[in-house]
């Protein structure tokens, strides 16, 4: 029983040198690289009659700088999730949209984080156009955020978050996509940032 005892106390206790894991759920983060794509079904078309649309998103955030009282080493994070829409027009510059985004962090080894994950509630999205300096215009974005669970909650619920994103698409090419029989599908994103807070 005693040798029993002594082997539990043994595994409870942390090793010399290694990090033990951060709470970072009242944390913020901020993440200044962002590029990924969102796939689109049924595809986006100028006219569009579809009551409904979904969006598949796959993308990676990086450069990020955690903030608040236990800050820890983000190397970067994958995000992924589907969102809903109530229709496939291709020309709206806000619109309802639901569902989650999940995003999954990877700290650096020094620095291991106890919450792994953040699930971020999206409630709408906002497109406009960025004009770049080389005098092109792109597609701009913000995802409409309804709250944060997880890690980098910012201690209330995540109620600062914020996005932006830039297509890769410049404006004329999403127009042209938008305006053919087969739609747009796609959206690629390359430039952006994204703060949980």
């Amino acid at each position: 029983m005693r040798a029993a005892t002594l082997i539990l106390l043994a595994a409870l206790t942390p090793v010399p040198g290694q990090a033990q894991p951060i709470d970072v759920s009242n944390d913020s983060i901020t993440c200044n690289t962002s590029f990924g794509t969102a796939s689109v079904s049924p595809p986006l078309l100028i006219g569009g009659t579809a009551t409904s649309t979904t969006m598949r998103v796959k993308a990676t955030l990086a450069g990020c700088t955690v903030t608040g009282p236990n800050p820890a080493a983000i190397l970067f994070g994958k995000v992924g999730g589907t969102l809903t829409g109530i229709s496939n027009e291709c020309i709206t510059l806000e619109a309802p949209l639901a569902g989650a985004l999940t995003i999954r962090w990877k700290a650096d080894k020094t620095t291991p984080i106890l919450q792994k994950s953040s699930t971020v509630m999206i409630t709408n999205v906002t497109f406009g156009g960025f004009g770049a300096p080389w005098n092109a215009v792109y597609g701009q974005f913000s995802l409409g955020t309804g709250g944060v669970t997880g890690a980098f909650t910012g201690g209330d619920g995540g109620s600062m978050s914020s996005n932006v994103s830039l297509t890769s698409q410049d404006i004329g090419e999403i127009l042209t996509r938008c305006g053919s029989p087969k739609g747009l599908d796609k959206l690629n994103t390359g430039l952006g940032q994204f703060t949980l807070q």
